[in-house]
């Protein structure tokens, strides 16, 4: 059997599986493994330069070619993390509910990538076109492991799907629906590719300027408790089935370590 894994990174708007999972992408295309970055929505409702311009003059902007512009970026910033095999749905985010031809749509790229592996949004996500996309996914994947009339793709079973968790935006919905992460990845040696990846979204002031670091998410509250400053943070859909207790080396290292080499760990977060 193919050891090597399939992986689709599958975001709501096109800068998501870079901000949330490319450190991750980066280390899987190292490993070997196929990826594939999927973006649902053209992402026009966050082009923040296209907005602001609109409020300043009144001007509607250059539909077309922003959305080119939110292509452009996600291609450019996948290639950044050695990610070649980019898919862009296109779809205006606008109004972001479930909608049947994205479905499709997006139960064909799982039949044409055949991913052992899902990455997407935490479903309640308080962004609405991450927990749109996300309830799309759930349903495209049950779509997937079946026959679909007219689509020539044969079924595929994904093993795992891993969800961000990650806080879309700060309100009460963040706090009924809490997310603890399953599983942290560690990018440290990977970190300054994403920071690159990130820096190619322009249309939303990330680019660096002046010759500052381009901003990046490398860390969140599980990464300070569990000591990996460079890290992203995954909640796992499905419980895992191992042979014997799992512990990984990372977190085993950390125990035996002094208290003086644990908190040196914590400087960088």
């Amino acid at each position: 059997m193919n050891d090597r894994l399939s992986i689709l990174n599958i975001g709501g708007h096109p800068k998501d599986a870079i901000l949330y999972a490319g450190g991750t992408m980066a280390k899987h295309v190292a490993f070997g493994d196929r990826v594939c970055a999927l973006a649902a929505y053209n992402g026009m409702r966050t082009h923040l330069v296209a907005i602001d311009k609109f409020s300043e003059t009144g001007q509607m902007p250059d539909w077309d070619a922003h959305v080119e512009d939110r292509k452009r970026e996600l291609v450019d910033a996948a290639g950044d993390v050695g990610v070649t095999d980019v898919r862009f749905l296109g779809h205006d985010d606008d109004v972001a509910i479930p909608d049947k031809l994205i479905i499709n749509e997006i139960a064909d790229v799982i039949g044409d990538v055949r991913p052992d592996i899902i990455i997407t949004h935490w479903p309640y996500d308080s962004v609405p076109a991450h927990a749109s996309t996300t309830q799309m996914v759930l349903i495209a994947v049950d779509a997937a492991a079946g026959i679909r009339k007219g689509t020539p793709y044969r079924p595929q079973k994904v093993a795992q799907i891993f969800y961000h968790v990650w806080p879309g935006e700060t309100n009460i919905q963040e706090s009924v629906f809490p997310r603890v992460p399953t599983t942290l990845i560690n990018i440290g040696d990977v970190a300054d590719k994403k920071a690159q990846a990130m820096s190619r979204f322009g249309s939303q002031y990330l680019d660096a300027k002046e010759g500052k670091r381009p901003m990046a998410k490398l860390a969140d509250f599980a990464a300070m408790h569990l000591r990996v400053p460079d890290s992203e943070s995954f909640l796992a859909h499905n419980p895992q089935v191992y042979d014997a207790l799992p512990v990984s080396p990372f977190s085993l290292g950390v125990a035996r370590m002094s208290n003086r080499e644990e908190i040196s760990l914590l400087r960088d977060v």
